[in-house]
Order: structure tokens, then C-alpha cells, then sequence
């Protein structure tokens, strides 16, 4: 049985799984990946879900991201943010357009069309319902903050709730990270400057403060693989085109004032310089039925320079994995592959002093300054432009 996937240069058919086993019955964890194309869904369309995540519930994982980006007033522009289920990571359902841009975000400045990017999708335990964080911003980034919406379910409908510059600061490219006991935090550019990192208030609608920094990037998402290693993979800042990965680890046991060091480039061989012709956009948690952990690296494929452009834009998911050294992680290029395929290698090495091998090359104290009269300097400079929130109306 196969399914047609679609890249920027041809429509492909891929063997997708063994004819002996029903869909139902395929684990996520041997499911046939194909970076570089694009999945179909139940309909025969190809899935759009640019920027996004996944999020797991239950048995089924739900792939959110940007709907179609269609050229509009000299970019690309999507109208809202997708949502696809499955059980296996490779059957794909659409469960719809769960949030509208342009008719839910009309408060917001120069609009529309709006600029909606990076969606990320949390659940709120204590709230019981579902957050919708994204960038929010006008066509020519004259309002670069962040959308809120909010759902009791998480096929919506989302509430639009507002749209906000975190701490008073422009943020850009944004991701999110979620902690076991619920505390989340909002990792975002400001100001195309460096990536700060606040943490979000008890309802996520809101952030408190920033509690860390680390350099300039964007396609911020932030990984937790043990109790005092947190690692934030980004990508520079090269318009649509592609370039080479980088990453950051903090020894820490929270996000609140983690100093980030920068490791060697996580790619190795041909296409590492251009993180295998993506942009990195998500790290996912895949749990195996054993309890093996796999961290799978999101990332889009814009197609800038190619056949239909951003509009053809394509997936590349890839295993990211743990150095035999300890020294961090490493994409790990294949032309096709499955989860189940890097059982054995998802596993942490058993190094004593991990830090050892980890390069002390983050911010230095001149440009933690630096940063620091940049936020004051940034935040004096809003406050006398009169910076305000937009909300929605009641």
C-alpha cells in the first residue's frame, strides 16, 4: 500500500509500509520517513503545516503549523494555523483550519493579511485548555509580537485572547518549552538581536520576565534529554534560504538564568552547511513502546529558490541523536528512514563529567552586557513610543 507525497520537483510514490500490516496497526516508531516530501492527507491533499510541532495525546499525535503560505504583498503569508492527526506519524487526518487569522486577529494594526509564523500548540493542565502561541505581526513586521488563542479542545475552536510584545520587547521567530510539572516558558528573537527566553505566566497568556539569553537566531526549540541538560537548536538569520544549524546547551536544572554555551555545528557531511536544505522548527520527543526516547529534528524545506517557491515548501524530519561522547547531539542525515532504526543509538552515553565535553562559549560578560543595555535601551525606546497591547474586545 503507498501514498503519494509531494516535493518541489515531482510527485513520488513511496512504499509507506508493509502490505501485511493495516495502518492501524503500524507504531509511530516504525514509520517510513521521507525528509524532503510532503504527506498527504485522508483527502489526497498535501499537508501544510509550516513552522509547527507536534503534540502528543494519548495514542494520536496532532501536527500543528501555518496553512498554505501564498505570495501576498512581496512575501509569503499564511491565513492561519492547521491541525492533522494520526496514530502512526505517517497516515494523516485533517481536522481543519483551527484558527483564522483573518477573520479572529481584525484588532490587530495594518491588517489584514496578518503574518502568523512558528505556531506552538501547549496544554494547560491547570486551566484545562489548550494555548496557541505564534508570531503575530502585519506584513512588513510593523507590529512583531505575539498571538493568543486559547481552546477547551484541541480541534478548537481557538478563542483569540490578544496579541502582546512579551516584557515590552519586539519578538520575532518564537518556539515554546513546557517543563513535567507544567511551568512553560516562551524562547523568542527580539528584535532580530539575541534569543531571550521569559517565562510564561500560570494561564501562558503572558509572560513574566526575562530569565535567559543566548545569541542571535531564530527557529528557536528547546529540548530536554535529562534533569540538568537543556539544549536549544536554532538556525541563523538567512531570509528563506537555508543554513548551517546550531546549538546551545545549559547545565541547569531550570530555564530561570541558564547559561547557554554554543556546541559544534549538529551536521555532519554533505548538505550540513545548509542543516540538509531546512530550517529547524521543532524537537520532538518520540517515546517508544520500550521507553526509548528518540528526539526527531522539524524542519521545513522552504524552497525559496525552487520550482514554485515557498509555496512548494516541503518537510525534512531527522533523528537527532546523542554523541558517543557526550558532547551533545547530531542530526543524523538519511534519505529515508524509520524511528525504530535508531533504537540503540537514541540511548545517552555514560559520561561522568558530561560538562567536560561541552565548550564554554556562550555569552561573555561584555556581551551579557551588551544584551542587558539593549533590553533597558529597547524597552525606554517602546515605552516612549507608547507601546501598547492589542486585545480583543468582549
Amino acid at each position: 500500500m503507498g501514498v503519494i507525497l509531494r516535493s518541489p520537483f515531482l510527485f513520488v510514490l513511496v512504499l509507506v509500509f508493509a502490505s501485511a500490516l493495516a495502518s492501524s496497526e503500524l507504531l509511530a516508531e516504525d514509520a517510513l520517513i521521507v525528509p524532503g516530501t510532503t504527506p498527504l492527507d485522508q483527502n489526497g491533499l498535501p499537508v501544510q503545516a509550516h513552522g509547527g510541532g507536534v503534540i502528543r495525546l494519548n495514542d494520536t499525535f496532532f501536527w500543528y503549523g501555518e496553512s498554505l503560505k501564498r505570495p501576498m504583498l512581496g512575501d509569503f503569508l499564511s491565513e492561519g494555523v492547521n491541525l492533522y492527526s494520526s496514530t502512526n506519524l505517517m497516515t494523516w487526518t485533517f481536522e481543519g483550519l483551527i484558527f483564522n487569522g483573518t477573520e479572529q486577529m481584525q484588532d490587530m494594526p495594518l491588517g489584514p493579511p496578518f503574518r502568523i509564523e512558528r505556531p506552538k500548540i501547549l496544554y494547560n493542565a491547570a486551566y484545562g485548555q489548550f494555548v496557541l502561541l505564534f508570531h503575530a505581526d502585519t506584513p512588513t513586521f510593523s507590529f512583531p509580537s505575539v498571538g493568543v488563542a486559547v481552546a477547551a479542545d484541541i480541534r478548537g475552536p481557538y478563542e483569540w485572547v490578544r496579541a502582546f510584545k512579551p516584557d515590552g520587547l519586539d519578538s520575532y521567530d518564537m518556539g515554546v518549552f513546557q517543563e513535567d510539572d507544567g511551568t512553560a516558558f516562551l524562547v523568542r528573537s527580539i528584535n532580530n538581536d539575541f534569543l531571550g527566553i521569559s517565562q510564561l505566566t500560570p494561564n501562558y497568556t503572558d509572560t513574566t520576565g526575562l530569565v535567559s539569553v543566548a545569541p542571535r537566531g531564530e527557529g528557536p526549540s528547546i529540548f530536554k534529554p535529562t534533569a540538568k541538560d537543556y539544549y536549544l537548536i536554532a538556525s541563523h538569520l538567512t531570509y528563506w534560504n537555508p543554513n548551517p544549524p546550531m546549538l546551545f546547551h545549559a547545565s541547569t536544572s531550570s530555564l530561570r538564568a541558564a547559561a547557554w554555551h554554543n556546541l559544534t555545528v549538529p551536521a555532519r557531511g554533505e548538505g550540513a552547511n545548509t542543516t540538509y536544505n531546512s530550517q529547524s522548527s521543532f524537537v520532538f520527543p518520540l517515546v517508544f513502546a520500550d521507553g526509548t526516547v528518540l528526539y526527531i529534528y522539524m524542519g521545513d524545506r522552504w524552497n525559496f529558490a525552487g520550482p514554485g517557491s515557498v509555496e512548494n515548501a516541503t518537510y525534512v524530519w531527522l533523528p537527532l541523536l546523542p554523541n558517543e561522547d557526550g558532547s551533545g547531539y547530531t542530526l543524523q542525515h538519511a534519505d529515508s528512514w524509520r524511528p525504530s532504526d535508531y533504537r540503540d543509538q537514541a540511548w545517552l552515553p555514560l559520561v561522568n563529567d558530561r560538562a567536560a565535553h561541552l565548550a564554554n562559549t556562550g555569552l561573555s560578560a561584555a556581551e551579557q552586557a551588551w544584551v542587558d543595555s539593549l533590553v533597558a535601551s529597547r524597552k525606554k525606546e517602546q515605552t516612549g513610543n507608547k507601546t501598547v497591547t492589542i486585545a480583543a474586545s468582549t
